[in-house]
This record gives structure tokens, C-alpha cells and sequence, in this order.
């Protein structure tokens, strides 16, 4: 594939940087490659960015990569504009980047300084004429992205991406990464090493990045082939993992016995609170469950009867689902507590969201059961291997590096998601529920007849991620928000808030 030759760029104020496209909308053929270039990241850029490195994959079936492809834009995009940042504060002290003493003296308070004064460092970018430019191109075998900054690294520095770039070459999986990257070494060369994995776990080998700098620039190149074949190097660690499941117990028989006592035309409010008055533990889970933000209306539910009432049979028979798995699970996994808050939480928002999409009662009464079900892989993956999971976690929160899922997969050898998935199969839920569990995360991939549910799971998600500043909503694809019937990412923040004030004040 060609390098794209120069091309005037205009500033398109509606996408907030220069481009060689009159919209975001503007049809994508082959070898006609879209161009942008900008000084630092707003979240104007990054709407465009990412929503057109979606309809690129879209178009070209290449979803299944788009964690992996979305943190290697997202980190090298930034590494990018820190390397510009780096000769705009060296400048401004007259210390000559070139001189690797004069380097070594400067690059701890340089940290420093862009820790505290990013804006304002970032804001000088453009007064100094040191931009980042980003190409996507395809042709019938290959799609590149294409990241550029006009400046040419040192000696050094190029030495040092060189030698993370061939050291993500010899580790097997991210654990291996993480046991040998040591706390005095720089963040960016784990998040390199760490992206280059993540491209590889999805298919996509080494040679899919690269990089090359000279005459005034520096150029990566991330190259996706038409067609990506994935292969598992960690079939032995999956099966450990999978083990655990089997051992598991069945679901439990009361619970089946209840729901099935809901589907018979004689059944009563009075009748099914009896059996349930049986099992004290569900008793308080139902009651429990009826005093929750997705359910509450008015004073707080003190019978049983009341607290079926409040829910509805039909509604109840869906939820028993989730709260059987809570009998199983929350006394015999501890990050089952976090896990399932967090779900509640998520079922409140997910309630506001088919509501607004307009669900019927029966569909609105899935996905509030799915929502709470949704992350049962999450609570076992933190219990069955808690090192890397915690180390996933607390690198993803602070890179900002897309998606602890593809980050899953490489270190552990399998996501949370399609554990939670296996585990709903082996208790023979709902296909909608296990789809739910497998694809919420990743809702581009499901089938169209789950929209409805995996769509609004992942936008829950996505809310309390974002209010937690572990993501934006520049992230969000806009086909999923146009299904959840909102407008632009301003309403969808706007709705979000709002929310989170309602659900804080119960």
C-alpha cells in the first residue's frame, strides 16, 4: 500500500480538526484514503477519530478487532502528542533534546510538568506547528492507519520503542509482560508492549505494527488484513479456568420449582409467596431486591407479598434467575459484593434506557434480569485468577486503554464475558441472557435480534465507567446509541447525569 500523498486539510469545525472530508458521513471506497490531522486530543477528536475507524471495520467486517485497534490508536496517538509536548517544554528551557545528558536531566521534571500542566502544555502545540496526523485507507487485502507527528525522534528514544516493539515479541501472553516490567520502568513502554500484545491476540501478527522515524517525522503504521485468523496460544490455562466451572453446582431445584409454578394459569401472588417464604435467604434477597433503585416507588416494601406485588409474577419469574445465582455465589466468591452493586446500578440504568427506547413490559422485564446477571464472569475471573485481574484493572483505569477485554483475553486466556456466558449455558438461562453475558462488551458483534438487550447493558456500563473516569462517550459506537434512541453523545451525557443524580438519591 502506498503512502498517501499530500493533500490539502481544512478545518471542519462540525469534527473539531483539519480533514480532507467535507463530513463525517462521506463515503468510504478503496484507496481514497480520510485524513485528519489536530494538536491535542478534545473530545471532538476523538468522537471523529473513533467513529470512523468503526465504519472503516464495519464496512470491512473487521469488527471482532476493535479493542485491540481502538487502544493501539488511542496509545499511540498519545505518545504522539507527549512526544510533541516533550520538544515544546525542552525548548522553552533551551536544553537540547539531542544531548542524552541534557535529556536524562530534564525528562523527570518534564513527567512532572505534563502530569500537572497538560492543557496548558498541549495548548502550545499548535503556536509551535507540532500536529499529529491520522490516515485510514483500505484496499481489497489490507487497511491502514496511519499516525504521523513532524517531528523526528532522538537517537534514543527510537531505540527505546525499538526494544519494547521486539520484547513484546517474546512473551507469551500479558502475564508474562506484567511479571517482568518493573515499577521504575516508563508507563508508556508497558502500554506499548501491552497493545502490541493485545493486536497479536486478536489476529493480528507482528507484523501489523510499525514504525520508522526521519527527516522531521515519525510515522506508525497499523495494518489490519482483510482477512484475520485467530489462534490460541493458552489453551492450558483456559482449560484450568473452565475446569472451575464444571465444579460448580447445578442451579437450584426450588428456585425452577418457582418459576415453574409462576407459568401455571392458577398461580397467585399468595401461592408463590408461600414457597418462596420457604427459603428465608431468597425472602430477603426479593425483598431486598424490591427496595432497590430499579424498583422502589415510594416508601420502603416491608412483606414479601407486597415486594411480588411491586415487581410482578411474570417480571419476578424472569429475576429469580438472577437471584438464585446470588444464593450460589455471593458467599462463596469475594468479589461477588462489588460486582453485584455495581449490577444493581446497571439495572437502573438500563430500566431508563428501554424505556426510552420504548420496550414492551415483558422485554423491559429481560433486560433488567439480564443487567444483573451480565457481569457473573467478572465475579468469578476476580476470584479465580485476582493478581492479573487487579493488575488489568488498575493499568486499564489509568492508560484510559479502551477495554480491560482484549487485555482479559492476553493475560488470562479468556474474558470475563464468555465465562459469564459459559456459566449461564451450564444453568441453561435464557439465550438472551447468556448473549447478554458474552457480548456486552463487545455489542458491534452480536446478532440484531439481541440488540435490544446487549445494547443497553453495554451503555450501562459505559455510564458508570464514564462517571468513574475510566471512559469517555467518544468510545461509544453511534450505531448504538442511535438504537438506544439518543440523538448525539451531548444527550446521551446529558441523560447519564440526570441519572446518576436519581439513582444517588435513593
Amino acid at each position: 500500500m502506498a503512502s498517501p500523498k499530500a493533500v490539502t486539510l481544512e478545518y471542519k469545525q462540525d469534527l473539531g480538526l483539519h480533514s480532507n472530508i467535507d463530513n463525517i458521513n462521506h463515503p468510504i471506497l478503496e484507496n481514497a484514503p480520510f485524513h485528519f490531522k489536530f494538536f491535542q486530543i478534545t473530545d471532538e477528536v476523538e468522537n471523529t477519530l473513533y467513529q470512523i475507524l468503526d465504519r472503516f471495520l464495519l464496512q470491512l467486517d473487521l469488527i471482532i478487532v476493535r479493542d485491540s485497534v481502538l487502544a493501539a490508536v488511542k496509545e499511540t496517538v498519545t505518545n504522539a502528542i507527549k512526544a510533541n509536548a516533550k520538544r515544546v517544554f525542552f525548548k522553552n528551557r533551551a536544553s537540547n533534546i539531542e544531548n542524552e545528558a541534557e535529556y536524562e536531566a530534564e525528562i523527570a521534571e518534564f513527567k512532572k510538568s505534563y502530569l500537572e500542566n497538560r492543557d496548558i502544555i498541549e495548548d502550545s502545540l499548535q503556536k509551535n506547528n507540532f500536529g499529529v496526523f491520522v490516515s485510514f485507507i483500505h484496499n481489497k487485502s489490507l487497511m491502514r492507519i496511519r499516525i504521523m507527528n513532524n517531528v523526528q525522534l532522538t537517537t534514543a528514544e527510537s531505540a527505546r520503542i525499538k526494544e519494547r516493539i521486539d520484547k513484546a515479541k517474546t512473551y507469551n501472553d500479558l502475564a508474562d509482560a506484567f511479571m517482568d516490567m518493573s515499577s521504575e520502568q516508563e508507563g508508556a513502554g508497558l502500554g506499548l508492549i501491552m497493545t502490541l500484545m493485545m493486536l497479536r491476540n486478536d489476529g493480528l501478527g507482528d507484523s501489523a505494527f510499525k514504525f520508522e522515524s526521519g527527516e522531521n517525522k515519525t510515522v506508525f503504521m497499523i495494518d489490519i488484513p482483510s482477512k484475520v485468523s485467530k489462534e490460541n496460544l493458552q489453551l492450558e490455562k483456559i482449560d484450568s479456568i473452565v475446569s472451575q466451572i464444571d465444579n460448580l453446582p447445578t442451579f437450584p431445584k426450588a428456585i425452577k420449582d418457582i418459576q415453574d409454578a409462576i407459568d401455571k394459569p392458577n398461580s397467585s401472588i399468595g401461592t408463590i409467596a408461600e414457597m418462596i417464604k420457604r427459603d428465608i435467604a431468597l425472602s430477603a434477597n426479593i425483598l431486598k431486591l424490591s427496595n432497590s433503585a430499579a424498583f422502589r416507588r415510594g416508601g420502603k416494601v416491608e412483606s414479601l407479598d407486597r415486594a411480588i406485588q411491586l415487581i410482578g409474577l411474570k417480571e419476578l419469574q424472569t429475576l429469580l434467575y438472577s437471584l438464585g445465582t446470588k444464593q450460589m455465589l455471593e458467599d462463596k466468591f469475594p468479589a461477588f459484593t462489588a460486582i453485584w452493586e455495581k449490577s444493581n446500578e446497571s439495572a437502573f440504568y438500563c430500566k431508563a434506557i428501554g424505556q426510552k427506547m420504548g420496550l414492551n413490559k415483558s422485554d423491559l422485564s429481560n433486560l433488567i434480569a439480564a443487567s444483573l446477571l451480565h457481569d457473573i464472569g467478572e465475579i468469578l475471573l476476580l476470584s479465580f485468577d485476582k493478581q492479573h485481574m487487579s493488575k488489568i484493572k488498575t493499568y486499564s483505569n489509568s492508560r484510559e486503554i479502551a477495554s480491560t477485554i482484549s487485555m482479559e483475553e492476553s493475560a488470562i486466556g479468556i474474558t470475563h464475558s464468555k465465562l459469564g456466558a459459559m456459566v449461564g449455558e451450564k444453568w441453561n438461562f435464557p439465550i438472551l441472557y447468556t448473549k447478554a453475558m458474552e457480548f456486552h462488551h463487545r455489542p458491534l458483534l452480536t446478532d440484531e435480534v439481541y440488540a435490544d438487550i446487549v445494547f443497553p447493558i453495554y451503555l450501562s456500563d459505559m455510564m458508570i465507567s464514564i462517571s468513574a473516569k475510566e471512559a469517555k462517550s467518544s468510545e461509544i459506537p453511534e450505531e448504538i446509541l442511535k438504537k438506544c434512541k439518543f440523538q448525539s453523545k451531548s444527550e446521551f451525557d446529558s441523560f447519564r447525569t440526570k441519572l446518576k443524580e436519581q439513582f444517588l438519591s435513593y
